[in-house]
């Protein structure tokens, strides 16, 4: 029998695979698979190009994911929080310098840097932020806009050694871009007092002077703090206003130098240059004062000077410190070694008489002169007169060895290896190149050069007993904390005479005070004595009569000598006056006089000043 609603018979479609289609049409699904029950050759190579490749690259995926878990944690961990977090350099103060009396001579101020971010400051902001920011920094307006224009940077400096003040009221702006840096400046409260001694110091470091030699100990070890960021690099708070600081290493400021020098006698020798500058004009000069005891400087002033607080302003000549790095010819102020070399060697007595030719000398081809026409005269007399033709005849007695021995003996044509930068070694021919005529020329103080620092040396080793001590201007160096690291400590580098000899150098030069060529040296509280010189320039290989240098060696008190004083007056107006007992004797008394009552070294007593006096002027007119 028929059935009304027959089932309809499934009908097989080719490529149905799912279990219904299975179940439903058996038939069907035989003869799409094959007799066997397996896919076709085309359906198992789409499968195999589809799944194939998706295993491999989560094989490679998943071996990649263990690496970094596993092998580069620590790489990838340490990368992370570099993009996390940020550095920030905490600078170091430089260590302050101080005189001899603990006086503040050098010293760092915290100050800020303000800065703009061009990645963060927005284009329609910076005309808004120059005008507010020239207003506060006191700053031109078209100068910080046109930095802010810098297409090659990113942090662009727009005022630096910005005072603390005047920083918060920037930060009161609250200019999304515009920050701080910490920095230090450089200040010297006494301006140019002792420049060429302290020298000066940069943003990069120092550049002259103590600034420069003590570098390494003067600047510091600077410290850093780590913060977290944003994608901005903004710093990220917690807790309010406070930023997160996982770190802080903090600087260690430089270290605390006091030096030898005397900030009340530096005044004196500085003054006494100045009114040495106004009455004679000269192209420059030098002031000189030694511990003789120690080798300690106790003042170092150079005319011209300048300030330190601004140094590019001066010209670069003036910052030269020509008592190092300039030289001359002695003159008459070297006489004194050639004696001394002379009586330490047993050649000559203190009272053997010398022929001195009535001022006119005929040795070869050449005339010696002296200033006044000497007939016979004692070695103690050839200093007090300063005779030229009597140092010539000492020279030859020398011989070109004893006379090379008295150069060099002294320190002459080396560096005195002082703790200060561009000394000069001075100049002096080797022996070899040395003639008979050397014998004439050393001896009167020509034909070598030498610095303004090796011949005060020079006399201090002359009238302290003898010892050559190496001239020192560091007298101590501390750290934060107070602990000493280094105190001076005389340092002898040779015994160059014997006390005796010493002793009978100190009695010449007190004559050429008292009546000879040193008279306007002579100072009622204090016993002086010293030395005259007046070398002619040489200009184009020849001497010059026009031009000179005029100086002065003196040390006081002469029966315990305390101070050596050297000042030289390099070219001075003629027509003013240029020999050494002029432009140079009268500074180096009053240097002096005011530098051992600032040691409170004892003048003589007021009988005792009466004595003195009446004896000097006696010796002045011939008594």
């Amino acid at each position: 029998m028929n059935d009304p609603n027959p089932t309809p018979t499934p009908q097989p479609v080719r490529g149905d695979t799912t279990i219904a289609h299975r179940l439903a049409c058996p038939a069907a699904h035989s003869a799409a698979w094959g007799p066997q029950g397996g896919v076709d050759r085309a359906v198992r190579t789409r499968l195999a190009l589809t799944v194939v490749p998706v295993l491999l690259v989560f094989i490679a995926l998943s071996w990649r994911l263990g690496t970094i878990h596993i092998v580069e944690h620590e790489s990838w961990a340490r990368l992370a929080e570099r993009q996390r977090t940020a550095s920030e350099r905490l600078p170091a103060p430089r260590g302050p310098i101080r005189g001899a009396n603990g006086e503040m001579l050098v010293q760092s101020r915290a100050r800020k840097i303000v800065f703009a971010d061009l990645h963060v400051l927005k284009a329609e902001q910076k005309d808004e932020t120059a005008r507010k920011l020239a207003e506060l920094l006191d700053v031109d307006q078209l100068l910080l806009r046109r930095r802010m224009d810098l297409a090659d940077r990113r942090v662009v400096y727009l005022a630096r050694n910005v005072e603390p003040e005047q920083a918060e009221k920037v930060a009161e702006l609250k200019i999304r871009g515009v920050g701080f840096e910490d920095t230090f400046r450089r200040e010297y409260p006494l301006g140019p007092l002792g420049s060429h001694v302290l020298g000066w110091a940069g943003t990069d470091g120092g550049k002259e002077g103590i600034e420069l030699a003590l570098e390494g100990l003067l600047r510091g070890i600077p410290g850093y703090r780590t913060y977290e960021r944003d994608a901005s690099r903004r710093a990220l708070s917690r807790g309010g206003d406070v930023s997160y600081v996982p770190e802080i290493h903090a600087p260690q400021p430089g270290l605390d130098v006091q030096l030898t020098i005397h900030p009340g006698l530096q005044h004196v020798a500085e003054d006494e240059l100045d009114a040495i500058m106004e009455a004679y004009q000269p192209k420059g000069a030098v002031a000189l004062v030694l511990d003789v005891r120690t080798g300690a400087i106790l003042a170092l002033a150079n005319r011209p000077a300048y300030d330190p607080n601004a140094p590019a302003s001066a010209d670069p000549a003036h910052r030269r410190n020509r008592a190092l790095t300039d030289v001359f010819e002695p003159g008459s102020t070297y006489k004194t070694f050639i004696v001394a070399e002379a009586l330490e060697k047993k050649l000559f007595r203190r009272n053997e008489r010398i022929n001195c030719e009535n001022g006119a000398w005929r040795v070869s081809y050449r005339t010696l002169h002296d200033s006044h026409a000497y007939g016979i005269l004692t070695l103690d007399e050839v200093i007090v007169h300063s005779s030229n033709i009597g140092a010539a005849k000492v020279g030859l007695r020398l011989g070109i060895d004893g006379v090379y021995d008295a150069v060099h003996t002294f320190g002459f044509g080396a560096r005195t290896r002082i703790d200060l930068p561009g000394e000069v070694s001075g100049i002096v021919r080797p022996k070899h190149k040395w003639t008979k005529d050397s014998l004439l020329s050393v001896p009167m103080g020509q034909e070598i050069a030498v610095t303004p620092l090796q011949l005060a040396t020079a006399y201090a080793a002359m009238v302290n007993g003898g010892a050559l001590l190496r001239p020192q201007v560091i007298q101590r160096i501390a750290n934060a904390k107070g602990e000493e690291l280094y105190t001076l400590r005389p340092e002898a580098v040779r015994q160059v005479i014997s006390a005796e000899t010493s002793i009978a150098m100190r009695e010449m030069l007190e004559r050429v005070v008292l009546e000879g060529t040193g008279r306007r040296a002579w100072c009622p509280e204090y016993s002086v004595g010293g030395k005259t010189g007046t070398a002619q320039k040489v200009i184009g290989g020849t001497y010059s009569h026009e031009k000179y240098v005029g100086s002065f060696c003196g040390f006081a008190p002469v029966e315990q000598p305390r101070l050596v004083c050297l000042v030289t007056v390099d070219e001075p107006d003629k027509r003013l006056g240029y020999y050494g007992g002029t432009v140079a004797a009268p500074a180096a008394k009053e240097i002096l006089r005011r530098g051992l009552k600032a040691l409170n070294v004892p003048p003589r007593s007021g009988e005792a000043q009466e004595l003195a006096e009446r004896e000097f002027r006696a010796r002045r007119n011939g008594g």
